[in-house]
């Protein structure tokens, strides 16, 4: 991906939180199909259920003072304020920049590969490697791990291998900066 507008956009965007959002967003709906329900039944019968008027009664009977109303208002207040943190934390990078192209018009354009295309790019470097017959390959903005399945019995020469070709070719495809590489080795029965 690139982008040359100066004005748009970064490329290398968080992804939003939106598990918080939908916690409480499930939360009031329930509350609110709950309300509605007893409203409901309540135009209808011309009296409240005892379902509604049997906890109203138990909490008219509690002063602000008790312990279950200032155990449930800190367990509230805790519950909203993980929810908070964790709705205004951003995400982790799902991109990692790249240098620009030799020639190019360096200042306007920017170039990115998503995270899952670095452990794409990781993956199919680490296949070329002898001796290597499966691959798997993750990736996060500052690290990747690549496994490596082999017949071979040098299992730490091509873990060498199969590390600095990844890191060669991500310093060859300008990443920057560099995430650190990390590989397992895997040696099925012979």
């Amino acid at each position: 991906m690139s982008r040359s507008n100066a004005r748009s956009r970064q490329l290398r965007r968080r992804p939003s939180r939106v598990v918080p959002a939908i916690i409480v967003a499930v939360v009031l709906l329930v509350l609110g199909v709950l309300t509605a329900i007893a409203a409901i039944a309540r135009l209808v019968t011309g009296t409240w259920d005892s379902r509604v008027t049997g906890p109203a009664r138990g909490v008219a009977n509690l002063s602000w003072g008790s312990t279950a109303v200032i155990t449930t208002g800190v367990i509230l207040a805790v519950l909203g304020l993980v929810l908070l943190i964790c709705g205004l934390k951003l995400g982790a990078f799902r991109t990692v920049e790249l240098a620009a192209p030799a020639g190019g018009d360096v200042d306007e354009t920017d170039y990115v590969i998503s995270t899952r295309g670095l452990a794409r790019l990781a993956a199919a470097q680490a296949d070329t490697v002898d001796g290597v017959d499966r691959v798997s390959a993750s990736a996060s903005g500052r690290r990747v791990r690549v496994g490596v399945t082999t017949d071979s019995e040098q299992a730490d020469e091509i873990r060498g291998r199969v590390q600095s070709g990844v890191t060669e070719r991500f310093a060859a495809a300008g990443v920057s900066p560099a995430p650190k590489v990390s590989t397992t080795v895997r040696t099925k029965g012979i």
